[in-house]
């Protein structure tokens, strides 16, 4: 649930949607470009529309309350349905904060982008895998060779990475797979239509996809040893120069995932006010509960662990140097 996004209805109607949308968040995008300068005080979070821990506390208000304990105040632009205005939002200096996956922060490294993360969000896996359509004679993932599996829209994303830890446990590799790189909606109408044979994916997409009759899940996270987290991150800029901020954004963080602990339904009602199928909700209402951990030693390790990872199974060339990508909120110094 690391990085859910509303889910959209298993049809093709689903592309169209998320094209409006991309309108939509481009213009979101412009108008907090433009509200900055009025707001210099508060801290600007790029909202990425989904079912982490900052969309939450933005909406349960737990986030704002912490802020305002420390004598701080959010204005909060989006949220994106599209999170790549997001990231844009935060590398031209138009937001401080925002959330994504772990790669895309290792990804950032690797081009020199002064951003770090300040908290995780972990899973044990379970809420990412591999699913096989209905009338594909696989029985498990050694039969997925030479078959075509979806894999999202990244080279190196969170499909593409479970798809070949999977492929690992079995001594394959992602070349023994025809891998397909397509948007969550495109994947959604060609898993449907039966085009790809299986998909690699996460989140709601993955309660999605085994909801469907006649699908088999051949492979999840937790069983394959996923080390993929999700993110909140600020520039290191931000960071230094504004710790308190940082700090008290991780409180809320933290007090969120409390309050979804205590009612894990504050997910599902998401995800159903959002339209979401029921049969995907109540698989998204079995998938853990993120935890929130600082990038103290701990959560550093973790980092490490999904960067040796992406490393071994060629999808980043080195590993960076983590003091580089950690802001650790629990020491009051980062990088």
């Amino acid at each position: 649930m690391s990085r859910r996004r509303p889910v959209l209805a298993a049809t093709a109607l689903a592309a169209a949607t998320l094209l409006a949308a991309c309108a939509a968040d481009d213009g979101a995008a412009a108008g907090a470009a433009g509200s900055a300068a009025d707001t210099s005080a508060a801290v600007r979070v790029a909202d990425v529309s989904s079912a982490n821990h900052l969309t939450l506390g933005r909406t349960s208000g737990l986030v704002d309350d912490a802020l305002d304990e420390a004598g701080l105040a959010a204005e909060w632009f989006g949220p994106y349905t599209v999170p790549t205005v997001a990231y844009d939002a935060l590398l031209t200096d138009r937001a401080d904060v925002t959330t994504t996956d772990a790669s895309q922060l290792l990804s950032w490294a690797a081009e020199d982008r002064d951003v770090v993360a300040f908290a995780l969000e972990t899973t044990s896996g379970d809420d990412q895998g591999v699913v096989v359509g209905a009338n594909v004679p696989v029985s498990g993932v050694a039969d997925l060779r030479g078959l075509t599996v979806a894999v999202g829209p990244t080279p190196g994303g969170v499909g593409d990475y479970v798809l070949a830890k999977a492929l690992a446990t079995v001594g394959l590799t992602s070349d023994d797979v025809q891998r397909v790189y397509l948007s969550e909606s495109d994947a959604t109408a060609e898993f449907v239509a039966g085009t790809v044979d299986a998909w690699a994916t996460e989140d709601q997409y993955f309660a999605t996809a085994q909801s469907l009759p006649g699908a088999v899940v051949v492979a999840r996270g937790d069983q394959v040893g996923s080390n993929d987290a999700t993110v909140h991150v600020v520039s290191r800029a931000f960071a230094h120069e504004h710790p308190e901020v940082v700090r008290a954004l991780y409180d809320g963080l933290v007090a969120q995932a409390a309050a979804v602990h205590e009612k894990p339904s504050a997910v599902t009602d998401l995800y159903s006010r959002a339209g979401a199928p029921g049969d995907a909700i109540k698989v998204i209402g079995t998938f853990d509960v993120p935890d929130v951990a600082p990038l103290d030693d701990a959560g550093v390790e973790r980092l490490r662990a999904f960067a040796d990872d992406l490393v071994r199974l060629g999808f980043l060339g080195v590993e960076p140097h983590m003091a580089h990508v950690a802001y650790d909120v629990t020491a009051g110094s980062g990088s």
